[in-house]
């Protein structure tokens, strides 16, 4: 299984009451959504073996809610 699949269902099962199979089947599920992995099986995208490199703090900057609050923190709107 890929490295940023492992740590998906690692990090769901920590965050809540959900069994293995059941983190499995969100994980996949959003990873596929996001673009990580290909449709339908458990191979990684390009994009996916880049993400897979980041460490966690790395993935965040470059999400979409880490890049817009980064964005957000360099306006520095004084009211």
């Amino acid at each position: 299984m890929p490295k940023i699949l492992e740590e998906a269902v690692d990090a769901i099962m920590k965050e809540g009451d959900v069994d293995r199979s059941s983190a499995y089947a969100i994980a996949i599920s959003t990873l596929q959504k996001a673009g990580d992995l290909h449709k339908g099986t458990y191979e990684t995208t390009k994009k996916g073996t880049r993400r897979a490199e980041m460490t966690k703090a790395e993935r965040a900057e470059t999400s979409p809610v880490g890049a817009k609050a980064k964005r957000r923190a360099k306006k520095n709107i004084n009211y």
